[in-house]
């Protein structure tokens, strides 16, 4: 079979595989609410994402990573808290720690089913600045100098109440990076395929709507950037319309 394969390949030319080639989509469908969208879609949990835990010896410190340390050299503290929501197997603590050499206090976020097997994984020698819980309930903190949602915003419903929760521990900064975001007036929402056996509510969100409900609890921005223009597609929406995005509020 092998043999057969490899002579097609010889046959043929190259620019006839291009044009014969199925063309893939990171999202489809679009849903005014995501609601709508839970009801054709199925759990989000990547196997990959439980293999390991990254430690600051394995990860690399670039793009959107490279905020999260400015932010936490910025506060100049001796003990600074970081909330982390969504923040899986590779932390932002580690990303901290390997650029600035700064020991933070983490408390991550994730699904009861994902903290069962991760908490096994942590080395013993992170365990006194990690902590994951299973929802904003079960937090024992009281304050946190940052808020992250790196990269995992656009998978909570609720954000706005989510983030409401998250303001009575007094933040200075709400972090958001490599979110997906539009410049129309409402959010939308579609269905992510990127993960292999998973069909899970994405919301691409409306800029200004973002910007003017953190503004409505006193946040203000203070760093935006764009990029990945035109490189994710959606089926029936133009790639050029949505972008990600990093952002910085500031508490006023």
């Amino acid at each position: 079979m092998k043999f057969f394969l490899k002579l097609i390949y010889l046959i043929i030319p190259p620019i006839l595989f291009k044009i014969f080639k199925r063309k893939t989509y990171q999202y489809k469908f679009k849903f005014k609410t995501y609601r709508e969208a839970k009801k054709v879609s199925r759990i989000y949990f990547d196997q990959n994402s439980i293999k390991k835990f990254f430690g600051p010896q394995d990860v690399q410190v670039t793009g959107r990573f490279n905020l999260v340390a400015l932010l936490t050299l910025s506060l100049n503290k001796k003990y600074i808290q970081i909330l982390d929501y969504g923040g899986g197997a590779n932390p932002v603590y580690s990303y901290i720690e390997n650029s600035t050499n700064i020991k933070t206090f983490t408390s991550v976020i994730e699904t009861k089913a994902f903290n069962k097997i991760m908490k096994k994984k942590v080395p013993s020698k992170y365990k006194k600045f990690i902590k994951y819980y299973n929802s904003i309930a079960d937090l024992r903190e009281r304050h946190f100098d940052i808020v992250c949602f790196n990269s995992s915003i656009q998978y909570v419903e609720e954000y706005k109440n989510v983030i409401k929760n998250l303001i009575k521990y007094n933040p200075r900064y709400f972090l958001i990076t490599r979110t997906n975001f539009h410049m129309g007036k409402k959010n939308y929402v579609v269905l992510e395929t990127g993960i292999s056996g998973s069909l899970h509510p994405y919301i691409i969100f409306s800029f200004s709507n973002l910007v003017n409900f953190m503004k409505e609890k006193k946040y203000k921005l203070v760093f935006s950037n764009k990029y990945n223009v035109n490189i994710y597609k959606h089926k029936t929406i133009d790639s050029n319309t949505f972008f990600h995005k990093d952002l910085i509020f500031k508490k006023i």
